[in-house]
C-alpha cells in the first residue's frame, strides 16, 4: 500500500484533516498525517506532532516559543522540509497534500518545493488565486496547485467536495503518475530559448543529434526556465548544457519582464557538465507596455525599441549595459574546472536585434560587445566568434559543430 503524507495544521482545520484522512483511507492508501500547528501544538491527532517535526531540524519547543508568529512560520516550514526530504529518501512517502489557507501553503509548499521533478505533491490554499504570484506555491517544481475557491473553515458541501478533488488529485498521482527514466543510457541535452533565439536553437539540436541517440529538453529562459533547467541539474537529470539564451542574465542585472532567475550560468559548471554557452538575449531587455502602468526604465524614451507584443517592449540594450554584462558572463565562466565553449554571434544576439533586418538593431553595440569578449573571455574558455547573427543556420552549424568537439573532451 502506497503512503501520502498529509500536511495540515490541526490546531485550525481539524475536522477537515480527519476527513480527508478518511477519504484516502477508504481508498485503500496509507496516509501519514504530519500537524504543523504553530499556535497549539499539543492536538495530539497527528501521525507527527509539531513537536516532531521541529525536532527534524534541531529545534525545541522552548525555543520555538520565543519567536513571533512569522518567525514560527519560517521554522516550521524549514523543518518540514528537512522531514519531507528524509521521509522520501527512506521511501517512507509516495506523494505529498496540503490543504488550507495561506499561513498553511507558506508553510508546505517550501517542503514539497525540496522534492524531486515527478514526485506527487498537490497543494491547496486559499491564496493561490487573484492577482497573487503564483512564486509562492511552485517555485521551479511540478507542484500541482488548486485555489480552495471557499475558505477552509468547516465541513460543508463546498468545501467537502473541493477536499475530495485534492485527495481525489494527490491519489491518482500516486497511483497512476511516471517518471520516464533515461533509456538505455541516452545523453540528455539542456537548452535554453525564447522566442527571439528558436530558429537558432532549434536548428542547433538538430545537427548536435544528428545520427546519435541524444535527447533534449529546452527551458523557456523567461525568469523561471533557467531555474528549472538548473534545479534539474541538481537533481542529475542533465548531462550537458546549451546555454544558447542567457536573457535571464540581463534581467538579473537590470530588471525586466523575465526577472526571476539569479546566478545564472554558475549550476552546470559547478556540476562540471559539458557546457556550450550562446549570448542568446543578452542584447535586449524586455518591459511591461507603460499603457500598464508598469514601470520603464529611465530614458527609456531614447531607446531603440519594439512592442513584443500588446503589453511587452523589447529594446536594445545600451553600451553601458553591455559592458556590465559581458563582464557578468565572462566572470562567471572563469569558475568552470573544465573545458567550456562560448560562441558569439557577431550581428545580433536575437531576432529583433539582429543586423540588416532586425527593428532595434544597433551595430556598434554588437561590436563593442564582441569586442569585450575578446578582452575579457577566460582563458580556461574557448571562445569562437561567427560574422553572423544567431537565427542564422551557419551560426548553428558552427555552433553544433563546437559542442561535438567540446563532449569528446569529456569522453562521450
Amino acid at each position: 500500500m502506497k503512503t501520502i503524507a498529509i500536511i495540515e495544521s490541526l490546531d485550525t482545520k481539524l475536522e477537515e484533516s480527519v476527513f480527508a484522512r478518511d477519504l484516502i483511507n477508504e481508498q485503500g492508501f496509507h496516509t501519514l498525517l504530519i500537524d504543523n500547528s504553530t499556535w497549539n501544538m499539543d492536538v495530539g491527532l497527528g501521525d507527527i506532532s509539531p513537536l516532531e517535526v521541529l525536532a527534524e531540524n534541531g529545534m525545541d519547543r522552548e525555543t520555538f516559543l520565543t519567536f513571533n508568529k512569522p518567525e514560527k512560520i519560517a521554522a516550521m516550514a524549514e523543518a518540514l522540509k528537512v522531514l519531507l526530504l528524509r521521509l522520501y529518501r527512506e521511501g517512507k512517502i509516495d506523494g505529498v497534500m496540503s490543504v488550507g489557507g495561506g499561513q498553511n501553503g507558506s508553510m508546505a509548499a517550501p517542503a514539497m518545493k525540496a522534492l524531486p521533478f515527478g514526485f506527487p505533491k498537490v497543494l491547496s490554499s486559499a491564496l493561490a488565486c487573484g492577482t497573487r504570484q503564483m512564486e509562492q506555491f511552485v517555485g521551479e517544481k511540478d507542484i500541482f496547485v488548486v485555489p480552495t475557491v471557499a475558505d477552509i473553515s468547516g465541513l460543508n458541501p463546498i468545501t467537502k467536495t473541493l477536499i475530495r478533488s485534492v485527495c481525489a488529485a494527490i491519489m491518482g498521482l500516486v497511483e497512476h503518475a511516471h517518471t520516464y527514466e533515461q533509456e538505455g543510457g541516452h545523453k540528455i541535452i539542456a537548452a535554453t530559448m525564447l522566442g527571439e533565439t528558436t530558429k537558432g536553437t532549434e536548428e542547433t539540436l538538430r545537427l548536435i543529434k544528428e545520427g546519435t541517440d541524444y535527447e533534449s529538453v529546452v527551458f523557456h529562459a523567461n525568469g523561471v526556465g533557467g531555474r528549472c533547467m538548473e534545479a534539474l541539474i541538481e537533481e542529475g537529470k542533465i548531462d550537458a548544457v546549451l546555454d544558447y539564451t542567457l536573457h535571464e542574465l540581463v534581467c538579473e542585472a537590470f530588471g525586466g519582464y523575465c526577472a526571476g532567475a539569479k546566478d545564472r550560468l554558475l549550476k552546470s559548471l559547478e556540476y562540471e557538465l559539458p557546457t556550450l554557452v550562446v549570448p542568446g538575449g543578452l542584447d535586449m531587455n524586455d518591459y511591461y507596455n507603460e499603457e500598464t502602468g508598469a514601470y520603464l526604465p529611465k530614458g527609456f524614451a531614447s531607446r531603440k525599441a519594439i512592442l513584443h507584443n500588446p503589453q511587452i517592449w523589447h529594446a536594445k540594450v545600451t553600451e553601458e549595459e553591455i559592458l556590465t554584462l559581458v563582464k557578468v558572463v565572462c566572470e562567471r565562466l572563469a569558475s568552470a574546472k573544465k573545458p567550456v565553449t562560448l560562441v558569439v554571434p557577431a550581428r545580433g544576439c536575437c531576432q529583433t536585434t539582429q543586423q540588416d533586418s532586425g527593428p532595434i538593431a544597433d551595430p556598434a553595440i554588437d561590436e563593442l560587445m564582441v569586442s569585450e569578449f575578446r578582452k575579457q573571455c577566460p582563458a580556461n574558455v574557448k571562445l569562437v566568434v561567427v560574422d553572423t547573427h544567431i537565427n542564422d543556420p551557419a551560426f548553428a552549424a558552427v555552433a553544433a559543430k563546437e559542442f561535438k568537439e567540446l563532449v569528446k573532451e569529456y569522453g562521450w
